[in-house]
């Protein structure tokens, strides 16, 4: 065998021996709701979801950011306005997911449910934990959270990756697109 393939060949068995060991440690991630004292940790990673989404390297507001996030995920987890589940790995948070509650008035389709709705947001999971599942898991622990509330309904906005995941799971494109003001 030839040099170069002896190297493929070794980089195919390494990659295929580092997916084992990854598949075989996911029995390593578990699944809680967020507490105040991963507040650091959730607004940190909403920088970085925010930074990778909107392909920002770096900005001088980071640190501004980073502060409002500790006081919203302060505020929202103790009047429970919003309610957060995380994947661990070793003790260490690589997932996120949040679902925020909200009213409006109701609608014919939501009689009884007093207008409450809910919102998707901060699915999180970091690059190298990404397709096994983790995200899907939490997803459907934050759906499981909106029945158990007797929500009207939860919506969500989507990134291009993420897309499959949520139709996957039921969620349908609405009848009416959403619109946004930006006030800066």
């Amino acid at each position: 065998m030839a040099y170069a393939e002896q190297r493929i060949f070794r980089s195919s068995q390494t990659l295929y021996y580092l997916k084992f060991l990854i598949m075989l440690n996911a029995s390593k991630i578990t699944y809680r709701k967020a507490t105040l004292k991963d507040v650091e940790m959730l607004a940190t990673m909403r920088v970085v979801f925010i930074n990778e989404v909107f392909k920002i390297k770096k900005s001088k507001d980071a640190d501004q950011l980073r502060k409002e996030l500790v006081e919203y995920f302060t505020t929202t987890l103790s009047d429970q306005s919003v309610i957060t589940w995380l994947a661990e790995y070793d003790n260490r948070i690589v997932s996120t997911g949040s679902l925020v509650l909200w009213h409006a008035p109701p609608t014919y389709t939501g009689l009884g449910k007093k207008g409450m709705r809910g919102y998707i947001l901060n699915m999180y999971t970091e690059k190298k934990f990404r397709k096994k599942g983790i995200a899907s898991i939490l997803l459907d622990k934050l759906i499981i959270e909106a029945k158990a509330l007797n929500l009207e309904y939860i919506h969500l906005h989507s990134t291009e990756d993420g897309i499959r995941i949520y139709r996957k799971l039921g969620f349908q494109d609405t009848k009416f697109p959403e619109l946004n003001l930006i006030f800066k």
